[in-house]
């Protein structure tokens, strides 16, 4: 689990300081219980500037005591900008306001990708209700709701910080959320045999999950379904997809290496998901067949 602070729960409603105080204390007090079970609570940059009544800012607001808390968080983060994963080309939206670029909208995208991330929300606001739907408008005829698991009070979120999965620390443990989770992948035996040794990184960790996702959506949706061909079209066919088909070149030269035992036959599996800093593949059957994809190998790539 990662949590983001939902900045828009700060929407002009505080015009009682005794209650911003609570509200403040309420947050720290979560933040901090994340911390000690090893959970990082993100910001967005512009929090601190949101205005808790018409014309004064969050951070003029504050006392000397709460700036003691807050304040190196909301001006020094971590922001949740500098890692940023979707695009300001996307379009979320939440009870019809735009949220991209918004903590929720990157919450969103994560969940939409894989990812255990959810928010926390100040109180009162009109925020304190969980999930918090967030739709992805992909055109015109088609789009997809998220939801994003909120919290606003301790007595749900500490039991939600015990319940949740821990970050994998091995690649055991990648391997074992993977074949957990992604039930249209077939993993064959030994698929994750290459990453025996190898200093784990959680950032790849966290790229073979993101990769896995998409496979596992496109099988769960129908390649030929609106999500199965937005899918495809974002990330397979173009310079910078995260998945494409080795050149003929690579394949006649790499065919014993491309080559993996699937239902006991030798069967050539050029298709692989991209991991480039360091070079990690996923390389996996394809196209689609009865909804399933085969998984045959996370490793090092083997083209070089």
């Amino acid at each position: 689990m990662d949590l983001i602070l939902n900045e828009l729960s700060v929407e002009g409603q505080f015009f009682d300081p005794g209650e911003l105080s609570e509200s403040i204390r309420r947050v720290i007090t979560m933040r901090n219980t994340a911390i000690g079970f090893g959970v990082e609570v993100y910001c967005h940059s512009n929090t601190a500037n949101r205005h808790i009544r018409p014309e004064t800012a969050l951070i003029r607001a504050l006392s000397r005591d709460q700036r003691v808390y807050i304040t190196n968080w909301l001006t020094h983060g971590p922001f949740i900008e500098e890692s940023q994963m979707h695009s300001s080309n996307e379009w979320y939206e939440c009870d019809g306001e735009i949220v991209t670029d918004k903590g929720l909208g990157e919450a969103a995208y994560r969940v939409e990708n894989g990812f255990d991330w959810r928010t926390l929300s100040f109180v009162p606001s009109s925020w304190e209700r969980s999930p918090i739907t967030v739709t992805h408008v992909e055109d015109d005829s088609a789009s997809r709701d998220i939801s994003v698991l909120n919290y606003w009070n301790m007595s749900e979120l500490e039991p939600a910080l015990i319940e949740a999965e821990p970050k994998p620390e091995t690649w055991r443990d990648v391997e074992e959320t993977a074949r957990r989770r992604f039930t249209s992948l077939n993993f064959t035996a030994g698929s994750f045999s290459d990453m025996d040794g190898r200093p784990f990184a959680l950032g790849v960790a966290n790229r073979i999950q993101t990769l896995m996702n998409v496979l596992d959506r496109i099988c769960n949706a129908g390649p030929d379904s609106p999500e199965g061909i937005k899918l495809l079209n974002d990330h397979f066919g173009h310079e910078t997809s995260w998945f494409s088909n080795s050149a003929e070149s690579e394949i006649n030269k790499f065919r014993n290496k491309l080559t993996f035992p699937v239902d006991g036959i030798d069967t050539l599996c050029p298709w692989h998901g991209k991991i480039n800093n360091p070079p990690y593949r996923i390389h996996f059957t394809w196209p689609v067949s009865d909804g399933k994809v085969h998984v045959v190998y996370v490793g090092w790539k083997r083209t070089v």
